[in-house]
């Protein structure tokens, strides 16, 4: 009987804080499974010693920030079959993609004594670069996704995305619906998958999956607004985890107008 090879996996990371990584080794008993069924060649965080590729399948966590790294997920993607973006960070830029809404002096200057050692570009996610397979959305991604990703490339199978909102599971959790209590959620535009986990503990959805790619944002919007939430609330909400993708993209760049405005509008005042 002949074996089916098994697959040489690498898990890298870019610009991010590793929690990615930490939600595999969470995955505890199937870990063992993992290990024992596929060829972990490259995993920094978990091995000592690590193979360079070529792989057939590379999971990477993080954001692109810096030139080095263009040139690390460019080498990447060329020594891999199929490529997943591990994250909210690898999809969309994440957290470190806020730093692209404001200027230097803003984010750097408070920081950093000296920036002239900073070497950063802005914080996108590994799409803008290469080609990206499949997008594991999330911070962090819900473990059980990357175990069923990961089995269904094992025998063979391309895994689907999933194609629906957090409200979804909301719902089907029995969960009592946050807006209607007020609170600004994200669940109706938001990729599903998480099965609503913040949700389940009562806390509203910050949209760390991204946007559904027919999400309908401006209702949600409007809504926002006749909650009370402001121009820089709303801002905000958007740019936490995929300010940079082209639809909560829209909506920063609006409400970033309208701040504008309004800030010139009292300076003009206070002239006055």
């Amino acid at each position: 009987m002949i074996r089916p090879k098994k697959l040489k996996v690498g898990i890298f990371s870019l610009t991010s804080c590793a929690g990615c990584q930490f939600e595999i080794l969470d995955l505890e008993d199937d870990l063992m499974e993992i290990f024992s069924s596929t060829n972990i060649t490259h995993f920094p965080m978990a091995k000592a010693k690590n193979e360079e590729g070529p792989f057939d399948v590379a999971f990477v966590e993080g954001a692109v920030s810096t030139p080095e790294e263009k040139k690390s997920i460019k080498r990447i993607r060329k020594d891999s079959k199929y490529l997943v973006a591990l994250g909210s960070c690898a999809s969309y830029g994440g957290v470190p993609s806020i730093k692209d809404f404001y200027t230097e002096e803003e984010i750097e200057v408070p920081v950093y004594k000296s920036t002239r050692v900073i070497k950063s570009i802005r914080a996108d996610g590994i799409g803008n670069y290469v080609k990206v397979d499949y997008y594991m959305h999330g911070c962090p991604p819900n473990k059980y996704e990357f175990l069923h990703v990961l089995k269904e490339l094992m025998v063979g199978k391309i895994p689907r995305q999933p194609d629906f909102p957090v409200c979804k599971e909301c719902r089907e959790n029995k969960n009592p619906c946050l807006l209607q209590r007020g609170q600004p959620c994200m669940g109706p535009i938001t990729n599903g998958g998480c099965n609503s986990v913040c949700l389940n503990s009562r806390i509203y959805c910050r949209g760390c999956r991204g946007p559904l790619e027919d999400s309908n944002v401006d209702p949600l919007v409007h809504l926002y607004e006749k909650m009370g939430f402001t121009n820089e609330d709303i801002k905000k909400f958007f740019t936490g985890f995929a300010g940079t993708s082209k639809i909560f993209n829209k909506i920063v760049g609006r409400t970033c107008d309208v701040i504008e405005k309004d800030y010139h509008k009292e300076r003009l005042v206070k002239k006055g």
